[in-house]
């Protein structure tokens, strides 16, 4: 192989370095950014469980009314209280959750997050 050609395969791979530099910095902003998604939506969703929570408790505190219209809404908040539970089991399903205590002993503190169903 002549030099020449040796330089030319040289800048070639200088050119995809640089690429691969480009997209790996882009890469760690994205991953930040859902990092903090994953953070936002873990915090939000704790706080919607404690409310709904001490809304239920509430709601079984609360002086019982006759009508017929209030036994309709407390029956209409619970259902989508259980309703609501699932939908954050879902979304609960695609976040990071601390590791157990077996899994700790075993493999340390280990990351992993699997971001699609197919995945899962």
């Amino acid at each position: 192989m002549a030099f020449q050609e040796c330089w030319e395969e040289w800048e070639h791979l200088d050119k995809d370095y640089q690429m691969l530099q480009e997209t790996h910095k882009l890469y760690k902003q994205q991953l930040e950014e859902v990092i903090k998604l994953q953070n936002t939506c873990l915090t939000s969703i704790e706080r919607q469980k404690k409310k709904y929570k001490e809304l239920a408790n509430n709601l079984q505190r609360c002086e019982p009314l006759d009508s017929e219209e209030h036994s309709r809404e407390t029956e209409f908040m619970k259902e989508l209280m259980k309703e609501r539970q699932n939908i954050f089991f879902e979304m609960e399903a695609f976040l990071p959750k601390k590791n157990g205590l077996y899994l700790t002993l075993v493999l340390g503190n280990v990351n992993v997050t699997l971001l699609s169903k197919q995945a899962k």
